[in-house]
């Protein structure tokens, strides 16, 4: 993904930075050997960095509000911790691209849920489940 033309493609001209609380987590990820850390790593690396204190999803929720600032994000918890502040939040779709998040859409994509027909007259292995 093209993430720095996908931010620009919502937010044309948006100063693109990373929270130094995120770098500090992707290192320590990154000695634990965690899967795709150092790709991520090196993926922040590329934007300049913006100080903050704290760590974990508090610490980008207190940045998120203090400046005027859109989020991307994988992260659901997050996601739907920044959008019931009014931040915005861009997820990614697919490979290719980001997305806004919409509380509502989210809510509306929800699973359908099939009904069965009722027990009566249902057959189970040759015989009547209501016998």
């Amino acid at each position: 993904m093209d993430l720095e033309g996908e931010i620009h493609r919502w937010h044309a001209g948006a100063l693109i930075r990373v929270p130094s609380s995120v770098r500090r987590e992707l290192v320590a990820l990154e000695r634990r050997n965690v899967p795709r850390a150092a790709l991520a790593r090196t993926l922040a690396n590329r934007f300049s960095v913006v100080r903050n204190s704290g760590k974990g999803d508090a610490a980008i929720v207190r940045l998120a509000r203090r400046l005027p600032a859109a989020v991307v994000t994988a992260d659901r918890a997050l996601r739907d911790r920044l959008a019931a502040l009014g931040v915005t939040v861009l997820v990614p779709r697919d490979r290719a691209r980001l997305v806004p998040f919409s509380r509502r859409a989210a809510a509306g994509a929800r699973a359908t849920v099939k009904t069965r027909p009722p027990l009566e007259g249902r057959r189970r292995a040759g015989r009547s489940i209501d016998a």
